[in-house]
């Protein structure tokens, strides 16, 4: 008798302490393992990512967490090179033990990331990288993407181009994926709309060129009515600063559908010339919505600027996992990704709502054009005349969406017998 009571003693402490452990292991707080350009001339955009981050933990953990967990964030600096990020991730992940990963700045370095989020079965939040086919060729169910991507960028500026006078048209862009990617679709969908329409060049610096004059020269050679251009940032910034001197600007309209960043605006100041046509993924002024008036103010209050694009964008990417961790109640990815591919997944952020679409996991939203010019107000060139092209025109279509997913398919068939053959090799 004595001994039954000393056995069940036993075992209730047994499951007591079993009890405790599962409950604390239920309070461990979420990890994010956060990767941007943070440094040099470029570290703008990391800077507003980390900026963003933070303001939406702060707001999340206010509110009770996400299912009733803390959420914490770890922050490092890519310095923009696919092995440090390599790195970074896989500290992340093998180390630091986080539960998702976002970012990273330029697609270029997405790619690496993307790969090993995959095979390590942990889920990717692109807000920065916007090459197409990080979405399409690349597709991972373990990747989402919550901001516009190139091609949307480009469709949306070839429907915005094509109403306007422009018929000589060449291109100068950053030479890897995102910037041929971002020219492809804008030529293609152009001259579908306008076939009038003359190819007279392609340029293709590097990233972080430091010397455009050669580049300035052909343009002017080659004479074009427009130029299609997706340089960005500091890029951007370095090409519009050495042509100026030149008159390019007066003899030759410049379509830039990152322009709009404040990362372009801002360092240029008077300098960038009106009427020049650029794209926001997310422009601080617009819409004119509570949730956005809000989120300007906060931002301006503690961060002392505006938020830029990539603000918006990583803010948007931390309510994503919110919504979609609720929707799925549960940290698991295979679940988390089954429930979001369940039926669309919508949130508010302060551009607007955006819809996470199940097939490419892809985010469905407008793109907003419009023509530079400076605020005296504001310090820098603000947009006119703005224009929103509306996502049914600029996604993927249902052939395009249905394409992705056997692309897919057939990479995993691939796989599946490679990794056969290879076994049976080595029996």
């Amino acid at each position: 008798m004595k001994k039954s009571i000393c056995i069940s003693v036993i075992l209730l402490l047994f499951f007591t302490c079993l009890a405790g452990l599962s409950f604390a292991a239920e309070k461990k707080p979420i990890k994010l393992g956060v990767m941007f350009i943070m440094s040099g001339p470029m570290g703008g955009y990391g800077k507003h990512g980390k900026q963003a981050v933070q303001m939406a933990l702060d707001e999340i953990n206010a509110s009770g967490g996400i299912l009733g967990r803390k959420v914490e964030a770890l922050f490092e600096d890519t310095k923009l090179k696919a092995d440090v990020a390599e790195q970074i991730t896989k500290k992340f992940i093998n180390e630091d033990k986080v539960d998702f990963l976002i970012g990273p700045t330029s697609s270029g370095i997405a790619v690496a990331v993307s790969k090993l989020a995959t095979q390590n079965k942990k889920i990717l939040i692109l807000t920065q990288a916007a090459a197409n086919s990080m979405t399409d060729e690349l597709f991972s169910p373990y990747q989402f993407s919550v901001l516009s991507n190139a091609m949307m960028h480009s469709r949306s500026g070839a429907y915005y181009m094509a109403a306007k006078p422009y018929k000589r048209w060449m291109c100068i862009g950053p030479n890897y994926n995102y910037g041929h990617e971002s020219w492809a679709a804008f030529r293609d969908k152009l001259k579908e709309l306008r076939p009038d329409v003359e190819i007279v060049g392609e340029l293709w610096p590097k990233l972080m060129e430091k010397d455009y004059a050669p580049f300035i020269q052909k343009i002017a050679e080659a004479k074009p009515d427009a130029v299609w251009s997706p340089l960005w940032g500091n890029d951007a910034n370095n090409f519009i600063r050495q042509a100026l001197p030149s008159g390019l600007f007066n003899t030759v309209k410049f379509a830039f559908p990152d322009g709009a960043a404040l990362e372009t605006l801002i360092p240029l100041g008077k300098d960038l010339p009106g009427g020049t046509y650029v794209a926001a993924r997310y422009f601080f002024l617009t819409p004119d919505s509570d949730m956005n008036r809000k989120f300007v103010k906060d931002y301006y209050e503690r961060f002392k600027e505006y938020p830029d694009y990539m603000a918006d964008e990583t803010y948007a990417g931390v309510y994503f996992i919110k919504a979609a961790v609720e929707r799925a109640g549960t940290l698991k990815a295979d679940r988390i990704i089954k429930a979001v591919e369940k039926e669309p997944l919508a949130w508010e952020a302060p551009e607007g709502w955006k819809i996470m679409r199940k097939e490419d996991h892809s985010v469905v939203e407008d793109v907003v054009w419009g023509e530079t010019v400076y605020s005296e107000k504001y310090g820098f060139s603000i947009l006119k005349n703005m224009e929103a092209i509306q996502a049914e025109q600029i996604c993927r279509t249902q052939d395009e969406l249905k394409a992705v997913r056997e692309k897919y398919n057939k990479k995993m068939k691939e796989g599946k017998k490679e990794g056969k053959t290879k076994e049976g090799k080595k029996q």
